[in-house]
């Protein structure tokens, strides 16, 4: 059996295969994470967090009671008759409701009423934070239960409740529901003006580290949603990773989803600074519908707004891109002449390759000049069946 060290060295290295590993094969892994939550105290207490919902959304899939059951036992252990004995509990809900929000979406409005007991109230904003991240629609009826932290004398209440404020923004851009009392998520002109100002610190965990943050950039962060999905070209499987801003679709790549994610996290960090990168199909629905489309063969034109960052070169070479029709070819010559640089080809190829929003902006179809294929980021078969697919190349 795991020994106690075995599961902190797991956490130390964020090695969640490993813990769901050990988990599928002794169940006594989930008591002694539980028992870790227990003990608040840092980063590896926060791991643990994070592990339980990662762990139980795997267990989940073989076991559909699991998730409901550590959640009752939770809520049963902070009743009276239990001695209300289980501290941390909130943020192990949270966590658990996040990663697993079919089975346990239905618990939000309870772990929302726990707000009204000070000692878990914080752990209770943080849980809503990250359900906010993966699953929205179950924080979209609680905003008159969270809106009164905003205005909390302390800095971590006030701060989490403006995060989880900042993260429902461009949901409810999205799906716009309405009350008497006017559109949900919105605040008085006074109170956005004191947010958009306030310098108060405050620490919590987010992005598998614990971060420090002023409440007024939490107020007012961009987020950045993306999501990821398999898709099959031709006769070829991969896997399509989208992420779009407020604008639209900054980014688009062919290829394994874990390098993917990890190449658009560096991204973000150095075009979008201070935003939040959150896992979110929604915003990108109808650029996935297209791209659909596109895959079947109906689609020849793409009509979704996009977000293009890049340097006023590249820039450039990418409005010469999407000037290419669909079915034909260019070469990195012809571009360059395009541009005005007959000897700039060399160029041309890099601003090609940096290109972040495949397809939509089609870098496949540049070729050689002797109608060589040459580079591409997802991989070459994966630009020959991208042509192939398009009538632009056979062989």
């Amino acid at each position: 059996m795991p020994t106690k060290r075995d599961v902190e060295h797991t956490l130390e290295n964020q090695d969640w295969e490993k813990l769901i590993s050990l988990a599928k094969e002794n169940r006594n892994i989930l008591r002694q994470l539980m028992a870790r939550i227990y003990v608040k105290d840092g980063l590896i207490f926060w791991r643990a967090v994070e592990a339980l919902g990662v762990v139980t959304h795997a267990l989940e899939q073989d076991e559909k009671n699991v998730a409901v059951e550590i959640l009752r036992r939770y809520f049963w252990m902070l009743n009276d008759e239990s001695g209300g004995t289980a501290w941390n509990s909130a943020e192990a809900i949270g966590s658990i409701i996040a990663h697993c929000p079919v089975t346990c979406g239905k618990f939000n409005w309870m772990l929302s009423g726990l707000l009204e007991d000070d000692s878990l109230r914080d752990g209770v904003l943080w849980g809503l934070g990250q359900m906010a991240q993966n699953a929205p629609h179950l924080v979209e009826p609680l905003d008159e239960r969270i809106k009164p932290f905003l205005q909390s004398e302390e800095p971590l209440t006030r701060g989490l409740a403006a995060f989880i404020y900042m993260l429902m923004k461009p949901f409810q851009e999205l799906i716009p529901l309405y009350r008497e009392s006017g559109p949900k998520w919105k605040v008085s002109e006074d109170m956005d003006f004191s947010l958009k100002n306030d310098q108060s610190l405050l620490e919590f965990y987010q992005n598998e580290e614990v971060r420090t943050y002023h409440i007024s950039d939490l107020w007012q962060a961009s987020v950045i949603s993306f999501w990821t999905k398999k898709v099959t070209i031709k006769d070829l499987e991969t896997e399509l990773t989208i992420a779009s801003s407020a604008e639209g679709v900054c980014w688009l790549s062919l290829g394994s989803s874990e390098t993917e994610e990890k190449e658009l996290q560096t991204w973000v960090s150095r075009w979008f600074p201070g935003s939040f990168l959150i896992r979110r199909r929604e915003p990108n629905s109808r650029a996935i519908q297209e791209l659909k489309e596109y895959f079947a063969g109906t689609r020849h034109q793409f009509s979704i707004p996009i977000h293009s960052q890049g340097t006023p070169f590249q820039q450039k070479v990418w409005e010469e891109l999407r000037r290419i029709p669909y079915g034909e070819t260019r070469s990195y010559g012809e571009l360059a002449v395009k541009l005005g640089n007959p000897q700039g080809q060399r160029a041309v190829g890099m601003a090609n390759h940096c290109n972040p929003i495949g397809i939509i902006v089609p870098c496949h179809r540049v070729i050689g000049k002797n109608g060589s294929l040459t580079g591409y980021a997802g991989g070459v078969d994966i630009k020959q069946k991208l042509l192939e697919l398009e009538g632009a190349w056979s062989f």
